[in-house]
């Protein structure tokens, strides 16, 4: 008699966070592959607070686009409502303000929830099998590149004359910045804005999300793609058109 023995087969080992984090960049299907049953705090706390860390720390290099944007907002808010005074717009300036530095992880949490709840429902268009847990997983991991996008921005703001930081997009990724903002179209410069770098790099994230989570083909997650880019222009044309 021989006795017969048999090898256990051992399994592939499961990636780290920090792993993943790399990995994302480089492989993200295999992380929205190993990650889509996982809990979505751990990519969207790691997003929400890096991001706020390198605004709050860069925010006096950024200002003078913020005082150009408030600028810009006062003098049509005036001219429309001749009731309101300086000191109202100051007082909301000093609010917005506050918001922006201090609350934008929580701003970057809920965006993020909105996203992975949009991508959920426009994939059920397609057939798609992802869960909404996966979904809103595949909406943290992409949104990693947005941390690439907020130390690019601050670099720019420590070095880009502060006369050229007219606007929000004057430091994009985008062909937005090399237009003038008072001079275009506010449509089409919002539109424009939306072809930055990390925008579409996002939103090609979230199409691979959905082939590996939702099993949807290729070809409709391009057309998947489209819709949330354009789904997600929508507050930014609503914003030009007032």
């Amino acid at each position: 008699m021989t006795e017969s023995t048999s090898t256990p087969i051992a399994s592939a080992p499961k990636a780290s966070f920090w792993e993943d984090v790399i990995d994302i960049f480089v492989s993200p299907a295999a992380v929205f592959r190993r990650r889509q049953k996982t809990s979505v705090w751990p990519p969207m706390l790691f997003v929400a607070l890096s991001i706020g860390i390198i605004f709050f720390a860069t925010f006096n290099t950024l200002e003078p686009i913020f005082d150009a944007e408030f600028s810009r907002a006062t003098a049509k808010v005036m001219a429309q409502n001749p009731q309101i005074t300086p000191e109202m717009m100051e007082k909301g300036r000093g609010i917005q303000t506050a918001i922006a530095k201090y609350g934008l992880p929580i701003v970057m949490i809920v965006t993020m929830f909105v996203l992975g709840s949009v991508s959920w429902l426009i994939g059920k268009m397609f057939d798609s099998k992802q869960t909404f847990n996966a979904a809103l997983v595949v909406a943290a991991w992409s949104y990693m590149p947005r941390i690439l996008g907020a130390l690019i921005n601050a670099i720019q703001g420590l070095l880009m004359d502060p006369a050229k930081m007219t606007s929000l997009l004057a430091i994009s990724l985008s062909p937005a910045r090399f237009m003038d903002p008072d001079k275009t179209n506010p449509i089409l410069y919002q539109m424009v804005g939306r072809l930055d770098l990390i925008t579409i790099w996002v939103t090609v994230l979230l199409a691979i999300g959905l082939v590996v989570t939702g099993k949807v083909t290729k070809g409709r997650a391009v057309i998947f793609g489209v819709i949330i880019w354009v789904v997600g222009s929508l507050p930014q044309i609503r914003q030009a058109m007032m």
